[in-house]
């Protein structure tokens, strides 16, 4: 696993602009979990893009992030509204009881938190028995990493074929982790979670990073087919569902 926990980057939220893939993602998660009970949290909620979308069938719903800037945007769309609670809170160190949430969701997040051992430990702890947590990272077997790298002093952001795919330099090298389903298991596992689902989410070619971008679009439906056949392991992402023993 990374070398440099306290050095990760730490990245910007899914806006409503990346419509494709805001539908990708909500789609696979929702096949998972039907989205209801009493108090929703999402780890790493950012301006909220996600959080609302899940948000219709709980009484409360919270979000939390570490980046005040994201979270004023998150309170402006949600203004008046008093189910939503957004706190500018660290992942490792959440100030609710124990078995506090029914569904915790986290998108792109574990990859960036710096203390990730504590972070599984806290969602562990607030979630109740029988709680469902859904979680999205990237994932070890994509072929490129998308954050960027990091050698000395120097620091470059974008895409870097096969890195993902020789551990020791990328552990040394990367902005971000990356997972596998049984880095995972590693975490979730020993504090109290079933593994129940897993699938993978392949490219939308909506992010910037670099300027073939746009040439890739007309390949989403063929990443739409690649995420239900046998090489879907290949794919960006890795999501996966656990439910909280107890």
């Amino acid at each position: 696993m990374i070398h440099h926990p306290d050095q990760l980057f730490i990245g910007a939220p899914r806006g409503p602009s990346l419509r494709k893939t805001l539908d990708v993602i909500q789609s696979k998660l929702r096949t998972l979990c039907d989205f209801r009970g009493r108090r929703l949290l999402d780890v790493g909620c950012g301006s909220g893009t996600f959080t609302r979308l899940f948000a219709e069938h709980y009484e409360e719903v919270y979000g939390i992030d570490v980046q005040e800037k994201f979270l004023s945007m998150f309170r402006e769309s949600v203004a008046g509204n008093n189910k939503f609670h957004i706190l500018e809170m660290s992942a490792s160190q959440m100030k609710f009881p124990d078995g506090f949430f029914d569904t915790i969701v986290t998108i792109e997040t574990l990859e960036h938190v710096p203390d990730l051992s504590r972070t599984v430990a806290e969602c562990a702890r607030v979630l109740r028995g029988g709680g469902e947590l859904l979680l999205t990272v990237p994932n070890r077997f994509f072929p490129f990493e998308n954050h960027g790298i990091r050698i000395g002093n120097w620091e470059r952001h974008g895409r870097f074929p096969l890195l993902p795919w020789i551990p020791i330099l990328h552990d040394r090298l990367s902005l971000a982790r990356v997972f596998t389903v049984r880095d995972l298991d590693a975490l979730f596992l020993p504090c109290g979670f079933q593994r129940k689902a897993v699938t993978y989410a392949w490219p939308t070619f909506e992010h910037g990073g670099n300027r073939l971008q746009p040439m890739l679009q007309p390949l989403f439906p063929l990443m739409r087919l690649m995420e239900n056949s046998p090489l879907r392991f290949l794919g960006t992402s890795v999501i996966v569902k656990y439910t909280r023993c107890g």
